[in-house]
């Protein structure tokens, strides 16, 4: 289903903001001038990705430090895997995740539009 989500100026360069469509929370945003939307929820632990931060066009999970392209969903780095880092090896399983899920998203002139499938 298409979803009329608000007009463009509500979503500044540079912010993401959590909309709920058929029960999932997207996180929506806008960085370099393109606008993004994926799941709220860290492909890694479950994380809200809300309360991370943009690098670059990357999206940085608050908890671990996972880090993924917001535009094409692939998981860039393990930040918290790095050799100065202080956690612990849980299993190698732990370490493991999925690829963001993303919308399609676009604008016009009536506002932002999302693209999400039937619950």
């Amino acid at each position: 289903m298409l979803y009329r989500i608000c007009d463009s100026y509500e979503i500044a360069e540079g912010h993401m903001t959590v909309f709920e469509l058929n029960k999932k929370d997207i996180l929506v945003g806008r960085k370099n001038s393109k606008l993004f939307a994926c799941n709220n929820s860290c492909p890694h632990r479950g994380a809200s990705l809300s309360k991370g931060q943009l690098e670059g066009e990357n999206i940085v999970c608050y908890m671990h430090g996972y880090e993924y392209n917001i535009f094409d969903g692939s998981l860039v780095t393990m930040k918290s895997w790095k050799k100065e880092s202080s956690w612990v090896e849980q299993s190698p399983e732990w370490r493991k995740s999925g690829q963001l899920i993303l919308y399609r998203i676009f604008e016009n002139e009536r506002g932002v539009f999302i693209e999400v499938p039937k619950p």
